[in-house]
């Protein structure tokens, strides 16, 4: 094969995926196709996969040999389709015609779809409209490719009308939900890692493997529950249990060590509170945070507290799922994740009955339905079937942790009216950044608000009586409590 003709080749199979794509009649390439044709295309997928890796890593970049197995997927896909519907249409003949076909409309589909996500990292557009071009481009271009085949099996197949409707669900099924639902990364160049940076990172992963830390955890923890102190009789002491759960990013940590600190100094909790971490930053000081961590925590409470008088205020941020799982992770250990089903079991096994429960993650509304009972408050910073935002590794909070923690109850003792003040803030912040909402979800039980409204009073009437530095007594809070 000649140069020239090697270059007509080439021009005829991208018209031929260019009126494919578009869906407009296609030359049939004389109705015979040759496996060097089809070898061509798939090299042209595999050149548009590597220009696009290229042109967002950069030349200071490795080739990564890993990811020709999944960039080169669509190859089996394609054959399977063209036999599939060779078979079905009675042509096996057309198949690699078909076959070469497939492979064509896929370059400009494929050219397409990088440029979607390249508008999606690099473009000026609202972080809500970037979400929704990087995921739904994705599958956007699967239906097209799959309808685009389809349209083109059928006119290569000369299909009477009365069959093109079946070809179309035939390309969907064989074509588009494997390319669709099988997870691979075809990513064929990378920036040049960094050793330093990769060794450091799986050692601060790997933190809970190390064996002075291992053996410390349980002294940590240990250390924490004998600290505590016994319920007063005839006050309502409020215990505090901040537990963060994800180890990867340190705005879950920071998020509990601020919480903790203005609890200890806002809601008299200082030797009734206790914090479970999961951070390579904390591993050495305070007792990781895992369901045996939490479970011994609410025991101790349950035991020292006066379950008449006194409230539980659990504050658990982390990730959370679509399932409802709260996420218990650090590196390389094994950790059960929190189902709100565990969680009751563990508070009822404990016998603490006044419960405020404040669960910030995604989707933690799925928490509340069987968290609730008239001896609870609970809050979250989600409902069921939403993300909840802010949990970059920077961040000193979360959106839901600023506004509740750190901006209402600052201004109120009500963690009811905490939440009634936090919740426009939060949805300001998300429409802001063009997020869909994260509706926070509150429950509140009949039997909890008088516990609240003493205990509500009861730091009034502490603040009232306490001296400040220069000895006038401090203002009231704006919005007192119950």
């Amino acid at each position: 094969m000649t140069r020239t003709s090697s270059l007509t080749e080439l021009v005829t199979l991208c018209k031929l995926g260019l009126h494919g794509t578009l869906m407009m009649p296609i030359a049939a390439l004389e109705r015979r196709a040759t496996w060097s044709q089809l070898m061509l295309v798939t090299g042209l997928n595999l050149l548009v996969q590597f220009l696009s890796d290229l042109f967002k890593t950069g030349s200071n970049g490795e080739f990564v040999a890993q990811g020709l197995p999944a960039a080169l997927f669509i190859l089996p896909v394609v054959l399977f389709a063209a036999w599939a519907l060779g078979k079905w249409s009675a042509q096996p003949e057309l198949s690699l015609l078909l076959a070469t076909t497939f492979g064509a409309i896929a370059v400009p589909i494929d050219i397409a779809y990088h440029v979607s996500l390249w508008t999606a990292e690099r473009g000026r557009l609202s972080p809500g409209a970037a979400d929704i071009l990087l995921y739904a481009g994705f599958y956007v271009a699967m239906l097209w490719y799959s309808l685009a085949a389809g349209v083109a099996a059928a006119r290569l197949l000369a299909l009477p009308p009365t069959r093109w409707l079946a070809a179309v669900p035939i390309a969907l099924v064989v074509i588009g939900m494997p390319l669709a639902l099988v997870y691979r990364d075809p990513t064929l160049w990378r920036p040049v890692a960094d050793p330093v940076a990769d060794a450091n990172y799986q050692r601060q992963r790997n933190t809970l493997l190390r064996e002075d830390i291992l053996y410390l955890q349980p002294a940590l923890l240990d250390r924490q529950l004998a600290a505590l102190k016994a319920g007063r009789s005839g006050i309502v002491d409020l215990y505090f249990v901040g537990m963060a759960g994800f180890a990867d990013q340190d705005v879950f940590m920071k998020e509990v060590q601020s919480v903790t600190t203005l609890f200890n100094q806002r809601f008299d909790t200082l030797g009734r509170s206790i914090m479970l971490i999961n951070n390579p930053k904390t591993a050495a000081q305070q007792p990781i945070a895992s369901v045996t961590s939490l479970e011994r925590s609410l025991k101790r409470i349950g035991d020292l507290m006066n379950r008449d008088e006194d409230i539980l205020f659990l504050f658990l941020t982390s990730h959370g799922s679509k399932d409802h799982r709260f996420s218990l992770e650090f590196g390389a250990m094994q950790f059960h994740d929190l189902e709100p089903q565990r969680l009751q079991a563990m508070l009822d096994a404990s016998g603490i009955r006044h419960r405020v429960i404040v669960v910030s993650a995604c989707y933690s509304g799925g928490f509340v339905e069987t968290l609730k009972n008239p001896h609870s408050l609970i809050i979250t910073a989600a409902a069921a079937d939403r993300n909840s935002f802010g949990c970059s590794h920077e961040n000193d909070f979360t959106y839901f942790g600023q506004a509740y923690f750190n901006e209402a109850l600052r201004q109120t003792d009500s963690f009811i009216t905490a939440f009634d003040l936090a919740q426009p803030v939060i949805a300001a912040r998300e429409k802001e950044q063009d997020f869909d909402s994260s509706n926070p979800q509150i429950f509140i039980g009949q039997a909890i608000r008088a516990p609240l409204a003493r205990f509500g009073r009861q730091l009034a009437t502490n603040r009232v009586n306490r001296p400040s530095a220069n000895g006038d007594k401090p203002p009231a809070p704006r919005h007192p409590a119950l």
